[in-house]
């Protein structure tokens, strides 16, 4: 790819977050380098937190998400460019299918981008509400 046609990080992530929506994994997966870092902060009880390196470890996520998951928003506010950097700020809204209880958040996510593909991914949320969401009511 030469200089001219060379991806702004926030493009890449937009390439990702559309390949993610479309349950591709594969294609997803794609978007990603090889020895990529994904971190999901909050409480290690809830399936889909914590850090997993590789492409491997981020297919076994990948796989985790729509069974404990059902969408019902993504909306992104912003996007932030900075050298190879892309911070996004918006708002999700999932069901958690195990509980059929309601998380909503606001959201930051934190992405850093090597030869056009995400090497790094942080996702930040209200932990504590989605580690809320995963109990059952009679523990609350």
């Amino acid at each position: 790819m030469d200089n001219n046609h060379i991806l702004k990080p926030s493009q890449v992530v937009k390439n990702y977050l559309d390949t993610f929506f479309s349950k591709d994994i594969e294609k997803t997966l794609d978007c990603l380098t090889d020895d990529v870092v994904w971190q999901v902060q909050g409480a290690a009880k809830v399936p889909t937190i914590g850090t997993r390196k590789g492409k491997d470890e981020v297919r076994a996520w990948l796989e985790l998400f729509p069974v404990n998951f059902k969408p019902l928003e993504f909306k992104i506010e912003r996007f932030f460019d900075q050298d190879d950097e892309c911070v996004i700020t918006g708002h999700v809204k999932h069901q958690i299918l195990s509980t059929d209880r309601i998380f909503a958040s606001d959201f930051a996510a934190v992405c850093r981008i090597r030869e056009g593909k995400i090497c790094s991914y942080k996702f930040l949320e209200d932990s504590y509400g989605l580690w809320e969401s995963f109990q059952s009511n009679q523990l609350l």
